[in-house]
């Protein structure tokens, strides 16, 4: 499930970029579940038709919906994003470690059920917590790319990714990941990132932060989705005008963005009040969206990361389900 096809080959990802996936994802489900308390965040989402399912079709968490992976994606990145209260320390110039997480559950939900049903095996969670690493790697070599060129972040150079900028990456490596995790072909993959980059803007990128404008807090799952949207084109055979060229010295400053992210992703997972804090959001926010009885079950998964990466996707948006 790992990224492909991106201008670099996949790495090895380090046991501290599992750690911050994984308190990215607890994080991100403590947004979601409090976001669904605000009744401007509820009513943007559900099925386009009210009322239409599918089947083996991706849960969104928190919420008893089953829908067509585009429009979960769609959902889940909504929820995820509405408060603007991700942790700080899961963030990086190109936007959240989160971003993408709507097309990759809703991608990673669908694929695990259809492949319990055909009798095949299902993705892990550790494979959901990969391509979310892979993910944000995706964006921010994007953002590197067209914001510093060849310089890309060396030199102490720290532009942060606009509200707009940051909901082109977004776009970009949902596109990317999500056609990875539906079987593309490496070309199919570089088609997926290619037509989702044809979509960017060209300039306006720099901005103070990475956030987004209060009333448009819906814009990063209307951006997962639409990733997600592009990939499916990309898999159905749609090509795409070739990207422009890269710096002949593009191993330099990929090299200098994935240092960058490992040094980072270290230091967090190296900070214990990092994972209290995301700890104990996730805790409060379980406890007043679910039941008693599955507050304690969902928060007893998340006590061991060892255990939960081994456990099926759908396994653990299952037990977000609330009926």
């Amino acid at each position: 499930m790992g990224m492909a096809a991106h201008d670099h080959a996949p790495r090895v990802i380090a046991e501290a970029a599992y750690e911050v996936a994984f308190l990215a994802v607890m994080d991100s489900l403590a947004c979601a579940f409090k976001a669904l308390q605000d009744p401007e965040c509820t009513r943007l989402l559900g099925a386009l038709v009210p009322g239409a399912t599918m089947a083996f079709g991706a849960r969104v968490p928190g919420t008893s919906y089953q829908l067509d992976p585009v429009q979960a994606a769609f959902n889940i990145g909504t929820t995820v994003s509405w408060l603007q209260a991700n942790d700080p320390a899961l963030a990086t110039a190109s936007g959240h470690l989160a971003d993408s997480l709507g097309a990759i559950v809703a991608v990673a939900d669908y694929r695990a059920r259809k492949a319990i049903a055909e009798g095949d095996s299902p993705p892990q969670v550790r494979d959901l917590f990969g391509a979310l690493i892979h993910a944000h790697e995706f964006a921010s070599l994007e953002w590197a790319r067209s914001v510093h060129g060849s310089e890309a972040v060396t030199g102490g150079n720290r532009t942060l990714a606009s509200g707009a900028a940051r909901c082109a990456l977004t776009r970009v490596a949902s596109a990317a990941t999500a056609a990875t995790l539906l079987g593309g072909t490496r070309d199919q993959v570089a088609a997926a990132a290619a037509i989702a980059r044809t979509e960017m803007q060209a300039s306006g990128h720099a901005g103070a932060a990475p956030d987004l404008d209060g009333h448009a807090r819906w814009r990063i799952g209307d951006a997962t989705s639409r990733g997600l949207r592009l990939a499916l084109i990309a898999l159905a055979g749609q090509t795409a005008p070739r990207s422009p060229a890269l710096p002949s010295d593009k191993a330099t400053w990929q090299l200098a963005v994935t240092a960058e992210l490992d040094h980072t992703w270290q230091a967090v997972a190296a900070t214990p009040a990092v994972a209290d804090r995301v700890r104990e959001r996730f805790a409060a926010c379980v406890a007043t969206h679910f039941p008693t009885a599955q507050a304690g079950k969902l928060a007893a998964m998340f006590a061991d990361r060892a255990k939960l990466e081994a456990l099926p996707i759908n396994e653990l948006v299952s037990m977000t389900v609330r009926n």
